[in-house]
């Protein structure tokens, strides 16, 4: 048995191995990137005999047959008809979809044709993974049978699932799903173990755009915020170029528009892919592409031949270029982080290559800490390698001498994850359970509380979305759990829902009825039923009240108990917050009130030292005494360097107890590959030194 990393991307997918030797694995066609191209070559012209075939031999294909070659199915992993999204990829590469099922329908997932075969994202990336395995297999010269797959920082829970059910569709075990910042993060740590760094990842990638600060202190990643646009990337970049190309050929052959030329529209994107590649190293560059299209009034195929210079190319991408920045900037602000307090800058990702975008970070970051040397295209992957090196494999002791000690990572979340509810007038209201920035995999659930919308109700279903609107429906639903109640429910019975995520940010939903013994866990599964439209019976009656009023009171205790370790504006805020609730329980407003509740649980677990004292304080329920023991000397240890203002002890036990916070969550949640006890006492023992 063999584990590796694999990037599975929107463009290219990537595998690589951890262990003695970190290396990237060559593909089946000896190269290092696999094409994520899917596509059907017929035997015969006009055949409907033929066979499925993957990566560079699909691409190579996708002029001559375009509408059977899949491009960029990453885009559609998790997603439903109907949803926009959808529609913006099949305008863009237009290949063709099944038919929508009936509304309904137990799985609403889309499908693309192949062939004319209905398949899901799932299966279509599935081949993409099959191939990447054999290609791993035949350069080790032994049986795959495990892997951690990367995915966007800012994929979805259903989209995370979906990378799984592929996974496993192809043949492998997926051990851990992992976001691609925090496993570049973990490839520019490689022997640098015993150093520390607060990292920021910007990878700008072929679909999807992520930026993460990582904080790296002996071998463990916490990841400080995360943030980004899964519909920006490379493709964008390329468009642009394309869009010149439409022009060009709509002025030289009198007003004709291509772009229904699906053949064309494949060569372009090719043509348009070459030419941002030279640009990167050269200021101007010639599109010369012979029999490119037939025009019909001029009843022939005719050549295109434009010039396109690197000053135009980067007027055109200027505005998605300032549109990550912009991210950047508001991911340190989030953090209360200044571009120096950043020690260095990993680029990752093609993309990143752009002039304009290296231009960009040197301003704001200073040339000596933005970092190349790690492969841009390679390092997601060497990462996942690292990390599945260290995993214990299925049958496997919980020490693998192969892969030694590895990296251990805590993420948080990029968006709130919570229910859709109806609240008096409103019946599209969002209720955030696990917010934005929460760390995970969780020390425990995070709970909301719902009653019966009517007497002797029999059934609960709830609406799962994730996002950053207060409106449901603009939100992502992720799926939808359905829980039968017992007979003879009143009004009066209370229904408590409850979050937990693991360490792949997989979500487990749990529902009981407080007082009795009627309780149900699931897995939330990619392919739940859709919930109704806004408007129609959610069957549910938030109780809001009941959940506020210890969420005040847990704020007041807070304050009190750690408001010296506050900043006067976290401070501020928390008070704020507790007016509006306060005053929302007076006005008996459900929206200010759920409002309320989601920026106090912000501010108990996002203000810097007071909330990581307010943390470790707690993990130390359910340590053996040593451990517990152990665990307050280093939080007295921090309490005593914030009173005597040294800044430097502060960052520098801050830094130590959130390791050791994050071991011992880790290993509560008992996530494979996690250090024994030793090693996080001696970080105790440490931070004592």
């Amino acid at each position: 048995m063999r584990a590796i990393g694999i990037d599975l991307g929107t463009t290219n997918s990537v595998a690589a191995i951890g262990g003695a030797e970190i290396k990237v694995l060559p593909s089946s066609a000896n190269e290092t990137l696999t094409p994520s191209v899917v596509g059907y070559v017929r035997r015969k012209k006009g055949s409907p005999e033929g066979e499925i075939v993957v990566g560079r031999q699909a691409l190579s294909h996708a002029v001559r047959d375009p509408e059977n070659t899949i491009f960029s199915i990453k885009r559609l992993m998790g997603r439903v008809y109907g949803e926009p999204r959808v529609s913006e990829v099949q305008q863009r590469f237009r290949y063709r979809l099944a038919d929508a099922p009936p509304q309904g329908a137990q799985d609403q997932g889309v499908r693309v044709l192949l062939n004319g075969q209905p398949y899901t994202p799932v299966q279509v990336s599935s081949m993409i993974l099959r191939q990447v395995k054999a290609g791993a297999e035949l350069a080790l010269g032994e049986e795959v049978t495990h892997a951690v797959i990367t995915v966007p920082a800012y994929f979805e829970e259903r989209q995370r699932k979906a990378t799984i059910e592929a996974g496993e569709v192809a043949g492998l075990k997926v051990l851990e799903i992992i976001d691609e910042p925090t496993a570049a993060s973990i490839a520019f740590g490689a022997g640098k173990e015993k150093e520390r760094h607060r990292v920021l990842v910007y990878d700008l990638g072929g679909g999807t755009f992520d930026i993460s600060i990582v904080q790296m202190t002996a071998g463990q990643y916490s990841v400080l915020d995360a943030s980004g646009n899964n519909w920006l990337g490379g493709d964008d970049f390329d468009q642009t170029i394309v869009a010149r190309m439409i022009e060009w050929v709509k002025q030289e052959y009198d007003g004709y528009d291509p772009t229904p030329d699906v053949a064309f529209l494949i060569k372009a994107k090719i043509e348009a892919e070459r030419a941002k590649i030279a640009l990167s190293a050269q200021q101007r560059y010639t599109i010369s592409a012979p029999l490119m299209l037939k025009v019909p009034h001029v009843g022939s195929h005719v050549d295109l031949e434009l010039e396109i210079t690197r000053e135009q190319f980067e007027q055109d991408i200027r505005p998605s270029v300032d549109e990550t920045m912009q991210i950047v900037r508001r991911t340190l602000e989030r953090q209360h982080l200044t571009p120096e307090d950043i020690t260095e800058v990993l680029l990752v990702g093609g993309s990143t290559a752009v002039p304009l975008v290296q231009q960009e970070m040197f301003a704001l970051f200073g040339q000596f800490r933005v970092k190349r040397h790690v492969n841009p295209m390679d390092c997601v992957a060497l990462g996942a390698g690292i990390l599945a090196s260290s995993r214990p494999l299925a049958g496997e002791s919980q020490d693998r001498p192969a892969g030694g000690k590895g990296p251990r990572v805590q993420g948080v979340t990029p968006m709130h994850l919570g229910i859709a509810a109806v609240r008096g007038d409103n019946p599209d209201a969002f209720v955030p359970i696990i917010p934005k920035g929460t760390p995970y995999p969780l020390l425990e659930p995070m709970k909301h509380t719902f009653r019966p919308s009517e007497e002797n109700q029999t059934l609960i279903r709830v609406p799962v979305y994730e996002g950053l609107s207060e409106r449901a429906s603009l939100n992502e639903q992720q799926g939808v759990i359905e829980f039968p109640l017992p007979e003879g429910l009143g009004m009066s019975s209370a229904v408590e829902v409850s979050f937990n995520y693991d360490s792949s940010r997989l979500l487990t939903v749990g529902i009981r009825v407080i007082g009795t013994d009627h309780r149900y866990t699931e897995t939330l599964k990619r392919d739940r039923p859709r919930a109704p439209a806004p408007g129609q019976p959610q069957n549910l009656v938030d109780d809001w009240r009941e959940e506020l009023q210890p969420s005040l009171k847990a704020a007041s205790h807070f304050l009190e108990t750690y408001g010296e370790y506050m900043t006067p504006e976290d401070r501020q805020e928390t008070q704020d917050a507790m007016k509006k609730g306060e005053e929302a329980l007076r006005q008996r407003d459900p929206v200010a009130g759920q409002q309320a509740i989601l920026e106090l649980r912000s501010k108990v677990l996002g203000s810097g030292t007071a909330s990581l004292l307010f943390i470790a304080e707690r993990a130390m329920h359910g340590v053996n005494p040593e451990t517990s023991q152990l665990l307050a000397y280093a939080v007295a240890s921090l309490r005593a360097a914030h009173r005597r203002g040294n800044e430097t002890d502060v960052a520098r036990l801050s830094s130590e107890l959130r390791t050791v916070v994050a071991q011992i969550v880790s290993k509560q949640m008992a996530v494979p590959g996690v250090e024994d006890r030793k090693d996080w006492e001696d970080l105790l023992r440490d931070i004592e030194g």
